[in-house]
């Protein structure tokens, strides 16, 4: 867990019950449409610790923005696929994918997944209040999947 949420676990937990909802569709979606992904990001969060289970599973990740707009970029460390649902009353603010050349106008609630270590994204100016939910994987867990972050010697499981 984050500095942040150690120090605000009452605010953490608000977060985590409304997302609840929205994540399990999230999950839903991905686990139809993209099952690939879906298994290659979900193993992850069915090995942590103390049977802990992410409220954004299948993703481990989640980033809450509010009002951020950001310059063009690649997140070469997120795994497979990322989803961002943009909320708030707001003008402006589209989401652009340069390489694919598109300029989207999200709305309030859609769901949008893509390879964002792929390709070059950004969102535009806007007016208004505009947050986004952004789910992602990072591509480190690979290592706690395959070793533990090399602890799986010292790790004994008892049946």
């Amino acid at each position: 867990m984050s500095k942040a949420i150690k120090d605000n676990p009452d605010m953490f937990q608000s977060i985590t019950d409304i997302l609840e909802d929205v994540c399990r569709i999230v999950c839903e979606i991905i686990r139809k449409h993209l099952p690939d992904a879906f298994n290659r990001i979900r193993v992850f969060c069915e090995i942590l610790p103390l049977n802990q289970m992410p409220t954004t599973y299948p993703f481990p990740g989640v980033v809450l923005n509010v009002q951020v707009c950001t310059e063009g970029h690649i997140d070469a460390n997120d795994d497979t696929i990322c989803v961002i649902i943009p909320f708030g009353p707001h003008e402006g603010g589209e989401l652009v994918l340069h390489e694919a050349g598109l300029v989207l106008e999200l709305r309030e609630g859609d769901i949008f997944i893509f390879p964002s270590s792929r390709l070059t994204h950004f969102n535009m100016h806007f007016k208004g209040v505009r947050g986004s939910i952004v789910m992602h994987t990072d591509k480190e867990v690979k290592s706690w999947n395959s070793n533990r972050n090399g602890w799986d010697s010292h790790m004994v499981v008892k049946n």
